[in-house]
């Protein structure tokens, strides 16, 4: 393959790509082996294994190498903006230049380009990992939800009360609007474990089956999702049943029941050092977002508007897919909180443009330390994946540029990140 950049300006580049006869070759044995050779069933041949000139005839001659010249083009394109290193916006204008069928493939690639970026003094920045402690309730909490799976059950018809299980269907609602993940059927809760938010529990206490509870809780200020920190959410609640338990001791039989020990003291450490983990590497989630956070923060960019409108349409289908969980579409969640669709996308606009500013970001620290990720590296990586997923439609997907693009950017992100973390720990 041939690239050659005929022109660059700040915002635009024009790009000229040839492809020669072995490469043509290639890239049709590709596409009529896992394209068009699937679909044709010609007499006299097995399905699948019509020879090239059947399929061609089948399926028409101009059909057959517009699809083959698609392949090549976004095969070679993604390959070329990598090799000229050009940090592309958009999906390009591609203008055929020259195509002699399987022989020879020319053409003119025109992108808009990414604005610079001016970056903080990251290398300077200093953050300090947070402690990981493991208190006393955390490994007594742990210790009880091994009891409760042990626990002898009896369904009730009383009201619940602390150390009962109880099970409901909850909706939770903002000004009208469903919440994301605070709606689910089939709930199971040990009142008194404090596993949900502070005050939900007691909500529940004195309920019975089929009863039902609407009731208004105050999230925490300090919750971790962000939008809801310090917000009042109404809960509607249905009591499926209350179950009654009956919780074993700790003693050697137990222990022995749910581990691999033989005393209460070496169960208790086990559960210590599980935990422990767990909130290691919650820890080390938290730190690396902290370290992005901040270099992003001291850095000036602008947003590109075209990028902004991709994330946003991947925001939205992630909402749409967070609905869908809770049994609801996009129209239903207009209706319930009477807002219109430009509404929404406006909430989600600053998502958006926030994860556009974070990749903007990481590629300039990429080029600063000149991190790259071979051809080698990326086809080693793909191969890698190919022996963990063996599922065709997978083994597929993983063959398409596209996917290949996601995954080169994904370990360029890891690179740069593990680099931004090394100087953020630096005494």
């Amino acid at each position: 393959m041939e690239t050659k950049l005929t022109s660059q300006t700040e915002s635009e580049a024009v790009l000229t790509v040839t492809l020669n006869e072995a490469e043509l070759a290639k890239g049709k044995k590709h596409v009529f082996d896992v394209h068009l050779r699937p679909k044709v069933k010609a007499a006299g041949f097995r399905p699948g294994k019509a020879p090239d000139h059947i399929v061609e005839r089948e399926l028409g001659s101009n059909a057959v190498q517009g699809e083959v010249i698609d392949e090549l083009v976004q095969n070679s394109y993604s390959d070329a903006i990598r090799e000229l290193k050009l940090p592309v916006v958009a999906s390009p204008k591609i203008v055929i230049e020259k195509f002699v069928p399987y022989t020879e493939l020319a053409y003119t690639a025109t992108v808009e380009l990414m604005p610079k970026v001016k970056l903080g003094d990251y290398k300077k920045l200093r953050l300090k990992r947070p402690a990981v402690k493991v208190e006393k309730d955390e490994v007594e909490r742990t210790l009880n939800d091994l009891r409760r799976r042990e626990s002898t059950r009896i369904e009730t018809d009383d009201a619940a009360k602390l150390g009962d299980e109880i099970n409901f269907d909850f909706d939770g609602t903002k000004d009208g609007a469903p919440v994301q993940g605070a709606s689910a059927t089939n709930q199971t809760l040990q009142l008194g474990s404090g596993s949900f938010i502070p005050g939900f529990e007691d909500e529940l206490i004195g309920l019975k089956k089929d009863d039902q509870k609407t009731f208004t809780i105050t999230f925490p200020k300090d919750y971790h999702e962000k939008t809801l920190a310090g917000e009042d959410v109404q809960f509607a609640i249905k009591v499926n049943g209350v179950t009654q338990l009956t919780m074993p001791d700790v003693d050697a039989e137990f222990v022995a029941k749910v581990s691999p020990y033989k005393t209460e003291a070496e169960l208790r450490e086990d559960l210590e050092g599980k935990i422990a983990g767990q909130k290691a590497e919650a820890a080390a989630r938290e730190y690396e977002q902290q370290v992005i956070d901040a270099v992003v923060k001291a850095s000036e960019y602008k947003a590109p508007d075209a990028l902004v409108r991709q994330q946003l349409v991947r925001t939205k289908q992630e909402l749409e897919q967070n609905l869908a969980y809770s049994g609801l579409d996009m129209a239903k969640y207009l209706e319930l909180s009477g807002k219109t669709e430009e509404e929404i996308e406006q909430e989600l606009r600053p998502e958006a443009e926030r994860r556009v500013g974070l990749a903007m970001v990481l590629t300039e620290v990429a080029k600063s330390e000149e991190i790259e990720v071979s051809e080698t590296e990326l086809d080693a990586e793909i191969a890698r994946m190919k022996q963990d997923y063996q599922d065709p439609q997978t083994q597929a997907e993983l063959d398409n540029p596209n996917t290949r693009e996601e995954v080169y950017n994904h370990m360029m992100a890891s690179r740069v990140i593990t680099k931004l973390l090394s100087y953020a720990e630096t005494k």
